[in-house]
């Protein structure tokens, strides 16, 4: 499915900005303007990947929810994790979008951080080894008794 290729590009992004912003966070001396720049990116492209899976890839799939009691358990699972990390992420994203905030309250800063950044990780991760495959093997079988019945 050329939407699963896509959503896990936009995981490799990221990813990338993840291990940037790691990198910059643990320096003795961030560089706290930088460190806007990477969080801004990375709160967009993770609220664009969210929304993509919202817009795309569930409401394309709704129709296939019948062929599976897993992907139906799945969907409700991560729909409603979406929600969690797409509110929690725009709370973060606007706490800390100014650098003076983010220098005043380093600590708090690192430490929000530092989860925000984990529970995308897990999430993404999460994603490639159970749900992506679960869908592309529900979408191969489809295809397959689609093709025996021509």
């Amino acid at each position: 499915m050329e939407l699963i290729g896509k959503l896990k590009r936009q995981h490799q992004i990221v990813n990338e900005y993840t291990r940037q912003i790691e990198s910059e966070i643990d320096k003795a001396n961030p560089n706290i303007g930088h460190l806007v720049e990477l969080l801004s990116v990375f709160s967009a492209s993770l609220l664009f990947h969210l929304n993509v899976e919202d817009m795309d890839l569930y409401l394309r799939m709704e129709h296939y929810r019948h062929n599976s009691p897993t992907l139906v358990s799945l969907f409700e699972q991560y729909r409603k994790t979406m929600f969690g990390l797409k509110d929690t992420l725009l709370d973060y994203a606007s706490k800390y979008s100014d650098p003076l905030t983010i220098e005043m309250n380093f600590s708090n800063f690192k430490e929000e951080t530092i989860e925000i950044l984990n529970d995308s990780r897990k999430r993404i991760d999460r994603e490639e080894s159970e749900f992506y495959p679960l869908i592309e093997e529900i979408l191969r079988k489809i295809s397959l008794e689609q093709e025996i019945t021509k």
